[in-house]
Order: structure tokens, then C-alpha cells, then sequence
């Protein structure tokens, strides 16, 4: 963990390039929340270490830190306007070097080519510092997988304030699987993996802002990110010269126990293709928008039917060939809660089990045929999207 603000000469000097400045500037400043009363969180710190710069950003519940080269003329520590700063660095030449120094008002003064600016800052010693993760158990996974799980659960989560421990994202780690699962009561995400190493075990729910950060920091890579929980922190860092770190806040609380919700069985099933049901349905919501987006599923035989009725705007009606199992059924989905899910899919088919109109749905996807890897159906396999039915009327 870097040093504390307080900690560091109040001066600072240092020439970096333009391009890895602001690339650091905008990564961090994610981190910045406009909403937050307090001045000094609208700021990024920037701090001198050995062969480069330390930038942070904190609103207190989420915080972003990353290094980037530096020459380090004059060690020290400064905070500036994170706005200020990413625009200002925006305009000035691509290809060019920054000079930023610090003077004793806590002015931070950039310099580039014929371009001088002075940008008002604040105390340093004010910054809060990010929290020490007292680790209780840690796991590495691939930044593929973890994006992947966070990909197809992120939708699920509740935007209800008054039901705060359903904003978030559980993380559930035991021996070498993760799972990650969110719900908002008419959905439920549940995604698992294997990690490539862990010590512990603990259940914990990430908020989603943080989650939809780490998301946009993810990689398609095989490369690892290390996890770190604490009892109310968990710490996301990745590898590289950049030290990337996401640190964020823990929502406290117990998650409802999201197995019950799973139907242990079915007797029906339709084996649909994600695509024709994809463009099916957001023709279909068109007309649903002004009936509580209602659409109404209905088997007829090897087809599926998909219906929606409006007094405003109309009916829709649609037909997609399908693979049916057990009796007829006719069950209601709000389209946009199924729009979610398909939308998310990255599979040729879908599995929809069912078991009664009023009952839940349990959306699960097939394995691509044209893939030859055992490891990618076991993937497909180990995620399941569960839809609370509307009634039908």
C-alpha cells in the first residue's frame, strides 16, 4: 500500500508522457463520484514512487489506483480537479511530454510544448487514503472468466434502493470455484467457475457500480486478476507494470438463499434458437411497452408462439420452429427481463424448462456445436438464468 498523503513532502515535480498520464487520469477518475459533497473527493491524488507516479481516486466506496512512468524530479504528493485535469490533458499535443509540478498554494501547474496551465488544487494531507485489505481469503481467476461471470449476472441486480443487499453482486468462493449470482426478485443470475488458485472461503456482495467498473477494466485474457476479500473490503489487482488495483466498500447483509428459487425440476422443455427468439422478442416488446410489457409463450407443437396485445398500439404476433418436450403450455414473461438474458447469451441455442404457467422458467444455454473443447460445455453448462412468470390475461 502506498504512503499516506500526510506522509509525503508537500512538492512535487516529475515529466511523464502525455499519452500514459491521461490514459491513468481517465482510469482512475471512474472512480470520482460528482454526487459526493465533499470537494476534496472530486480530486485524484497524484503521488511520486520509485520510477514513477501513484494516481488515486476514491468517493469512499469505491476506489482506483494505478501507476505510470515517471521522471521523478522533486518527490511529493498533489490532488487536482479530476475533470479539470482529464480535459486539459485531452487538448494538448498526442505525442507530447508533461511537466507537473506543485507549488505551496496547491496550484498544479502543467506544462507541454508552448502550453502552461495552473489548475487549482487542495490539501494533500486531506486526501482519505485507500483502506489495507486484512485479508481473510484471496483467489486468482482469468480476466476472461471473471468478465464472463460478471457479463451474464450484472443484469439481474435490483435497482431498489430500499433493498440494499439486492444492489450488489454475491461473490460466493469455497475450495476452486467462484460463483457469482444476482437477482431483483423477477430474475436470477447464477454464474460459476473454476479459480486457478485460492486460500479460504467467504460469501460477498460487491456493489454493482464497482462490479460495472471492473467490468470495463476486465480483459479477454487468460491473464490473471488476484482477489483479496476482507470482512466489509474486497480488492481487485491486476498484473502488469501499471499496478492496477479496484478497491470497494462490501454491502453488509445476508443474500437470500438464491437455491430455493431454482426450480429442482421440470417436465417441460423447449430447445429454441437464440437468435430468431432474440429478434422475435424485441419486435414483439414494441407492442408489450404499453401492457406492462407483457408477451405471452405459447407451444404449439414444434413451434413456439410468441404473442403481445396493446389497446394503444395493437397485437404482434410471431413464430419461431422449435424443439418441444412434454405437454403445451402457455406461460407470460416480461420482455424485458427476457430480452436481458437473450441479449447476454453467447450460444447458438437455449434450453427453457418449464413446469406450470405461475412457476418459474429456468433459461440455460447449450453448448455451440461447432466447439470442440469439453472445458467450453462445461462452461455453458454452469450458468442459469431463473424468470419470475407474469399472469396471463
Amino acid at each position: 500500500m502506498v504512503a499516506s498523503p500526510a506522509d509525503v513532502q508537500q512538492s512535487l515535480k516529475a515529466i511523464c508522457p502525455r499519452r500514459n498520464l491521461f490514459d491513468a487520469v481517465q482510469t482512475v477518475g471512474h472512480a470520482v463520484s460528482g454526487r459526493n459533497p465533499l470537494p476534496i473527493l472530486s480530486h485524484i491524488l497524484l503521488q511520486s514512487e520509485e520510477g514513477g507516479l501513484r494516481l488515486i481516486a476514491t468517493d469512499l466506496e469505491l476506489g482506483i489506483s494505478c501507476r505510470i512512468p515517471a521522471q521523478i524530479e522533486e518527490n511529493g504528493v498533489l490532488t487536482a480537479p479530476s475533470k479539470t485535469l482529464a480535459e486539459v490533458l485531452a487538448n494538448l499535443p498526442e505525442k507530447s511530454d508533461i511537466a507537473i509540478s506543485v507549488d505551496r498554494s496547491h496550484t498544479l501547474h502543467v506544462h507541454s510544448d508552448r502550453s502552461d496551465y495552473k489548475i487549482l488544487g487542495l490539501p494533500a494531507e486531506d486526501y482519505p487514503r485507500l483502506p489495507e485489505i486484512k485479508q481473510t481469503c484471496t483467489f486468482a481467476i482469468s480476466q476472461a472468466a471473471l468478465k464472463e461471470m460478471i457479463r451474464l449476472t450484472i443484469f439481474a441486480v435490483s435497482v431498489d434502493e430500499a433493498r440494499a443487499i439486492l444492489t450488489g453482486v454475491l461473490m460466493s468462493f469455497e475450495g476452486n470455484r467462484l460463483t457469482c449470482v444476482a437477482t431483483d426478485t423477477h430474475r436470477l443470475a447464477v454464474k460459476s467457475a473454476q479459480v486457478t488458485s485460492g486460500e479460504g472461503a467467504q460469501n460477498a456482495i460487491v456493489p454493482a457500480r464497482a462490479m460495472n467498473e471492473l467490468l470495463r477494466l476486465l480483459q479477454d485474457s487468460e491473464t490473471e486478476v488476484q482477489v483479496t476479500l476482507s470482512e466489509n473490503q474486497i480488492c481487485f489487482a491486476f498484473p502488469g507494470d501499471d499496478n492496477l488495483q479496484l478497491i470497494s466498500r462490501l454491502i453488509e447483509g445476508q443474500f437470500p438463499n438464491y437455491a430455493r428459487v431454482i426450480p429442482a425440476s421440470h417436465d417441460k422443455k423447449i430447445t429454441i434458437p437464440v437468435e430468431p427468439l432474440l429478434r422475435a422478442a424485441r419486435r414483439a416488446a414494441i407492442v408489450a411497452r404499453d401492457n406492462s410489457h407483457r408477451i405471452v409463450i405459447r407451444t404449439e407443437s414444434e413451434r413456439l408462439v410468441m404473442t403481445a396485445e396493446s389497446r394503444t398500439v395493437g397485437n404482434a404476433h410471431e413464430e419461431i420452429e422449435v424443439i418441444s418436450e412434454g405437454e403445451s403450455i402457455a406461460i407470460a414473461f416480461n420482455s424485458k427481463y427476457l430480452l436481458d438474458v437473450l441479449s447476454v447469451l453467447d450460444c447458438e441455442g437455449l434450453d427453457l424448462e418449464l413446469t406450470e404457467p405461475l412457476k418459474p422458467g429456468v433459461v440455460r444455454p447449450i453448448p455451440n456445436r461447432t466447439s470442440e473443447s469439453p472445458e467450453d460445455a462445461v462452461a455453458d453448462s454452469d450458468y442459469l438464468c431463473v424468470l419470475m412468470p407474469m399472469q396471463i390475461v
